[in-house]
């Protein structure tokens, strides 16, 4: 099963990025990793490259183009919603998602539980660990090829985190049902809160498969370096030491993985972490 990753031309991604992949091909050599990535920098694809993935280049359907402004800031996690459009995975029926904000703490592959033998309909995540919300709209409409639709939303909605995902591109290439889900996206970005993730859970609703949380765990949580798979930091990023705005998650081995994150580092990437880390 491939691996994917999804960046824009923000160095901060490309740094994670390839951090991450380094922290996978120690559990796993020959991991296939693909990064999509939708701008034309050619840092940014040189980067890409210098670590061994397979560079995807891509026209996004969602963009600076089209989504909010406070969006452009991280336009690249909405590539994720456009996998099944990929040539480039046109052979692929499941993919791994993963921000690039991860650490493969353990193993992911070749075992009973590992990510090739899950399988879901749609997509599988991982719950957050946050309360219920209530959006402001009890539904969502859109048009699609002359026909208009509506998208109930519950209450309360828990959210499915998006970080990482388990896609079953080939049933959401099935009846073009990706175009039927991006219409939905694009004529509804102005109504979500949470990016991509938004889109995801409204969308999908309960058609959604339900991942262990060790797939998806901050480093915050209290039981991260016994049970983690994939340590997602979410919040805080490895650098992110003294912002007041996190320092409720900056607890349990949110420092550990930090230490650990900044081993996979060259010494120039240390310096460019350290000085993100005194720019606060």
């Amino acid at each position: 099963m491939k691996i994917v990753f999804c960046i824009d031309d923000n160095p901060r991604y490309l740094l994670m990025m390839r951090a991450a992949v380094r922290s996978l091909r120690r559990l796993h050599a020959d991991a296939r990793c693909v990064c999509v990535y939708g701008g034309a920098s050619p840092a940014v694809m040189d980067g890409v490259l210098a670590e061994g993935v397979q560079l995807v280049r891509h026209t996004p359907v969602i963009g600076v183009h089209n989504a909010p402004r406070e969006f452009h800031r991280c336009i690249g996690a909405f590539l994720k919603l456009e996998l099944a459009l990929l040539p480039e995975l046109a052979d692929d029926e499941y993919v791994l998602y993963c921000d690039s904000d991860v650490y493969f703490h353990q193993p992911i592959l070749g075992d009973a539980d590992g990510a090739e033998h899950i399988r879901p309909p749609y997509m599988a995540m991982a719950r957050e660990a946050t309360a219920p919300f209530h959006h402001a709209h009890e539904q969502l409409d859109y048009e699609w090829r002359g026909r208009r639709y509506v998208v109930p939303l519950p209450f309360p909605i828990w959210t499915f985190s998006s970080g990482v995902v388990v896609f079953n591109l080939a049933r959401l290439r099935k009846h073009d049902h990706v175009h039927n889900f991006l219409a939905f996206c694009v004529q509804n970005l102005h109504r979500i809160g949470n990016l991509d993730q938004s889109l995801l859970n409204y969308f999908f609703g309960k058609r959604m498969t339900k991942l262990d949380p060790s797939w998806n765990c901050p480093p915050y949580r209290a039981d991260a370096l016994e049970r983690a798979r994939i340590v997602h930091f979410h919040g805080p990023k490895p650098w992110d030491t003294r912002p007041a705005l996190w320092k409720d998650l900056r607890i349990n081995h949110y420092m550990e993985f930090r230490r650990r994150w900044l081993e996979l580092l060259t010494p120039e990437e240390r310096e460019l972490a350290a000085a993100w880390e005194a720019a606060g």
